[in-house]
């Protein structure tokens, strides 16, 4: 477990996820049990390290980090992809319990006080979220299509849930287009 976790918030890493991924699918596709995946970031981050410091962002991955066990089951699993960026694997899950967790934990982070200095500030996320198998046939492909949402979450006024949708494809392909 050494390489496995994160050493700031003490979740699974990406390393883990990467490890892990194929027995995830295997048991998935086995119990024929579904699972919601949020991609999670906060909301311009950046902000927090150039006006407060390093320590003070660290301080608001550990919040988050916080909040996403608190909101979620046993059973789920909390991953810190990079960064700000965190995915949730959401067992047994179906798209109305997608959307409800996702918004408690979008609720529950921006309530959340941060500590910086003698002071506190509050802070919002964005959210995407796709289901496996519904969205894409393999676990990749449905994590790209959380990150898809999470990327339209912020496009469209951030401190949001947006479920991933075909929609989003057809942006994405004219967005490479023009490029």
């Amino acid at each position: 477990m050494l390489f496995r976790s994160d050493p700031l918030t003490g979740l699974f890493n990406r390393k883990y996820l990467e490890e892990s991924i194929d027995k995830i699918v295997s048991q998935s596709k086995r119990s024929k049990i579904a699972y919601g995946i949020l991609m999670v970031d906060i909301d311009y981050f950046k902000m927090i390290n150039d006006t407060y410091g390093h320590d003070v962002g660290d301080e608001a991955i550990k919040v988050i980090a916080q909040t996403l066990v608190e909101n979620t089951r046993e059973s789920d699993i909390v991953v810190r992809f990079g960064g700000e960026e965190f995915i949730v694997l959401l067992y047994n899950c179906d798209s109305s319990y997608i959307k409800e967790i996702a918004e408690k934990i979008r609720i529950n982070f921006a309530s959340k006080k941060i500590k910086a200095g003698n002071g506190h500030f509050s802070k919002t996320i964005s959210i995407g979220c796709s289901m496996f198998p519904e969205h894409g046939d393999t676990f990749w492909k449905c994590i790209k299509y959380a990150d898809l949402a999470l990327y339209e979450a912020k496009e469209s006024g951030r401190n949001q849930v947006v479920i991933f949708h075909e929609e989003l494809l057809h942006e994405e392909n004219s967005l490479e287009a023009n490029y």
